[in-house]
């Protein structure tokens, strides 16, 4: 018995003969289409001659709008003398008043946590910033 096969008795085909028919196929029909006088163009790896969709425009980047001057608008009212609240502030405040909501209502961090699709663990470090006490704990 053999256990290997060797390609000096048994040569094994390299391409399959289908792909070497089809192979030649499209030679005779691109030798055909060059003899009736069409042209060829090679485009190499850029196929398109259309620019590109998709650029950064710094102007309205967070990173680069700092580099570039405000339009100044004619009818600009003057800035409020108050700077408003941070979004993300306004948003922690909002999730630690349902999390002590919820502990009022002697509900367990775990169960909280799963109501309000958070971690237990963030719950609890809720309650430690906002010194919420829970009546049930684990």
């Amino acid at each position: 018995m053999q256990n290997y096969h060797d390609p000096r008795i048994d040569a094994l085909p390299q391409r399959a003969a289908h792909l070497v028919a089809e192979a030649e196929r499209i030679e005779r029909a691109t030798q055909a289409f060059l003899d009736r006088g069409g042209k060829i163009k090679q485009v190499g790896f850029q196929m398109s001659g259309a620019p590109s969709t998709f650029f950064i425009n710094p102007e309205k980047s967070p990173v680069y709008a700092h580099l570039y001057p405000a339009p100044a608008a004619e009818n600009a009212a003057p800035l409020a003398a108050e700077p408003l609240a941070a979004p993300a502030a306004d948003l922690e405040n909002k999730v630690a008043a349902q999390i002590m909501a919820r502990a009022a209502l002697g509900e367990p961090p775990k169960w909280i946590a799963k109501q309000l699709h958070m971690t237990e663990k963030s719950v609890r470090q809720f309650a430690r910033d906002f010194h919420i006490s829970f009546r049930a704990q684990r």
